[in-house]
């Protein structure tokens, strides 16, 4: 009665510490990575056979970072962040080309005299071409991820030289 009652006591304290604070022993882990590692190696055939079709070996790719996310992270790392840069490149295409397209919207907005006076009164600017800049740096503004990588890897950009650069990105393929 006494180990049942401590198995049962130890029991209800695991399940309640990984439900609490995601903590479980090493040994309950255990057959999760087993099976991790054990799919890894059946697929390593598709993965590193170069003759096989791009499709079979990027689906091969998926289940690698299904199961090893952890050494794909850490071999992505080595070779100084190729995937992650891309996964950043790829927002930043799409940010630039949502900015862009407000570009040509705010002629509408423009063309409505109600919008037009606040917007005149709030960025100073009276001209379409100077109006239109000040909007769209106010927009981009508000992009955080796209500005900080802005300025990483350009020129930091001012009113003049935002639509420029956003052409410039958005040309690149998704």
């Amino acid at each position: 009665m006494g180990k049942f009652l401590i198995g049962l006591i130890a029991g209800v304290a695991i399940a309640f510490g990984y439900v609490r604070w995601n903590v479980s022993p090493g040994i309950m882990e255990l057959p999760e990575k087993l099976r991790g590692n054990i799919v890894s190696t059946a697929i390593e055939g598709d993965l590193y056979d170069l003759d096989k079709p791009l499709d079979a070996r990027r689906r091969a790719l998926e289940v690698f970072f299904q199961n090893r996310a952890q050494f794909a992270a850490g071999v992505d790392a080595e070779f100084a962040h190729p995937f992650l840069n891309a996964l950043y490149r790829k927002r930043v295409i799409r940010e630039a080309r949502q900015l862009h397209a407000q570009w040509n919207a705010f002629d509408m907005a423009l063309d409505i005299p109600a919008l037009r006076a606040p917007m005149e009164k709030k960025y100073g600017v009276g001209d379409d071409l100077g109006l239109k800049r000040a909007m769209l740096f106010n927009a981009y503004q508000e992009k955080t991820f796209l500005m900080q990588w802005m300025d990483e890897h350009e020129q930091k950009p001012t009113p003049e030289t935002l639509l420029p650069l956003l052409r410039k990105l958005s040309a690149y393929p998704q």
